[in-house]
């Protein structure tokens, strides 16, 4: 829980215990104040929660044409790859078996509209997903054969709801980057820029690799 809420959250506590003080030595006006101080936070803490839960699965977006996360593909077997990501600027590294003969990576954007936008806050992003796909002989486009959830929050594209208080303040969009090629040796940066997600090779050998074209 973020620290804000956290306090919040004590401060309702303390101030419903002091209500009950309150009534029980016979002061009831002051006994009213403190518990309705105490719903307002308790009240606040409830509304926040969705959307601090939401938040803490999230980075701030930096400026400009931001890397977000570099790939390396080391090749196991015909079509299988150990997919080595690491998240930037974290450096937060995770391993992944793919299969196929693409491979994409998704990511999502928040961003603040209306009364939110006015006070300066800053544009959020997380990894979202990272799939491959089988392909035919001609290069087109095959079935999906494996997709990981990068995100925690098991909400996939569902937030903020629509109709929801949070859905006035918050514009949310996914990015992807272009089906590229699998292949062994390869390493790759994704970088998060005006026009999306683009893949930029990192080493001799994917450099080497033609990029498939936007469907």
């Amino acid at each position: 829980m973020p620290p804000v809420l956290l306090v919040l959250t004590g401060f309702a506590l303390v101030t419903a215990l002091l209500a009950w003080s309150r009534w029980l030595a016979g002061r009831r006006w002051a006994s009213a104040g403190h518990a309705l101080l105490a719903l307002g936070a308790a009240v606040c803490v409830a509304t926040s929660w969705p959307m601090a839960r939401q938040l803490a699965d999230y980075e701030p977006e930096v400026t400009g044409e931001a890397a977000i996360g570099e790939l390396s593909f080391e090749q196991l077997a015909s079509d299988r790859f150990r997919v080595t990501l690491t998240r930037l600027p974290s450096g937060r590294m995770q391993v992944f078996d793919l299969q196929g003969a693409e491979w994409r990576l998704d990511v999502r954007t928040l961003r603040w509209t209306g009364y939110a936008a006015d006070l300066g806050l800053a544009p959020r992003r997380r990894l979202e997903r990272l799939a491959s796909r089988t392909a035919g002989a001609t290069g087109l486009a095959g079935a999906p054969v494996t997709a990981y959830r990068l995100a925690g929050i098991e909400q996939d594209g569902a937030w903020p709801p629509s109709g929801s208080p949070w859905a006035r303040a918050i514009s949310a969009s996914e990015q992807s980057s272009q089906w590229q090629p699998l292949v062994g040796g390869t390493r790759f940066r994704v970088r998060l820029g005006t026009a999306g997600a683009v893949v930029v090779p990192r080493n001799d050998p994917a450099a080497e690799v033609e990029f498939v074209a936007p469907p």
